[in-house]
């Protein structure tokens, strides 16, 4: 190989290098959200809550500041609004580290032989604390939300990798706090959420979950309560068995309450075909 053969060699393998470092960079950053610059409210109240903090990066997610960030050797990452409002901290714990209130009642429920995958704390403004158990067996991966006193809020497929970006609080008209206060005094409000001119409230009454909804306005349109098989009426259950879906398995049943009455709604399977349906039956019998 002559001399001029070789520096044209040693140049194109440095532009080689050089492209495919630059290509590798832009494969391996996956970090578009990310942010250099942080608003000074954000940055005075992550400070205050978190002073031993270290590993901090922030991005934008949905129109809310969040840092990623280690304290103490943990994992954590908190949430806020722009003008510097947290909202909330989803913290990775051991499974050791959760009340026994909740490690009672997922050792004694139906996920107890499923494999632990992930623990968090979830401490979110103006809303109950909340412990998530991600599990997995087989294929199936499902989330589990427990109120600090083991009360299961529930149980549903994990699709959202681990993000909770959807346990964030949303900011409740008066009239639904208003509704709230009057209605259920003693309850916890465990989950809020606005979607589609909605708000969706879920509370701890006692040791019975609810489901609420309202319109923008704040009117009270719904409330949900899961009620087990066992305790459905028996005209319900009468008027279920001699309908067309009178050989199908109860999976499921809430009483539904509105403005304009209350009935129970009733999830059905087919055994043989895994086909769904809902029964809409009032407390006498009737089918809707």
């Amino acid at each position: 190989m002559t001399v001029n053969m070789l520096k044209k060699w040693m140049l194109y393998s440095a532009a080689a290098l050089a492209l495919f470092t630059a290509t590798g960079c832009d494969m391996d950053d996956d970090d578009d959200d990310r942010l250099t610059y942080v608003p000074s409210g954000v940055e005075e109240t992550f400070r205050a809550m978190y002073p031993r903090a270290t590993s901090v990066r922030w991005s934008d997610r949905s129109g809310y500041i969040v840092a990623d960030f280690r304290e103490d050797g943990t994992a954590a990452q908190a949430w806020f609004l722009p003008a510097g409002e947290w909202h909330m901290t989803d913290t990775d714990i051991r499974y050791a580290e959760l009340p026994q209130a909740v490690r009672t009642a997922f050792e004694t429920g139906d996920y107890a032989s499923w494999r632990v995958d992930d623990v968090d704390l979830l401490s979110r403004r103006g809303l109950e604390t909340v412990y998530s158990i991600e599990v997995e067996r087989g294929e199936s991966e499902y989330e589990l939300l427990y109120a600090e006193d083991g009360i299961l809020l529930s149980a549903l497929p994990d699709t959202d990798g681990g993000d909770h970006a959807d346990m964030l609080p949303s900011n409740l008209p008066q009239g639904v706090q208003s509704y709230l206060s009057q209605h259920y005094p003693d309850a916890r409000v465990v989950d809020t959420e606005f979607e589609r001119g909605v708000y969706e409230v879920e509370i701890v009454d006692g040791r019975t979950v609810r489901e609420l909804r309202f319109d923008a306005d704040g009117n009270w349109l719904e409330t949900r309560t899961e009620v087990r098989v066992s305790s459905l009426p028996a005209a319900v259950l009468d008027a279920v068995r001699t309908s067309q879906y009178g050989s199908w398995q109860i999976e499921d049943a809430d009483l539904v309450q509105t403005p304009d009455g209350e009935w129970y709604e009733v999830e059905l399977e087919e055994p043989r075909t895994d086909r769904e349906a809902r029964l809409r039956v009032r407390a006498d019998g009737t089918i809707l």
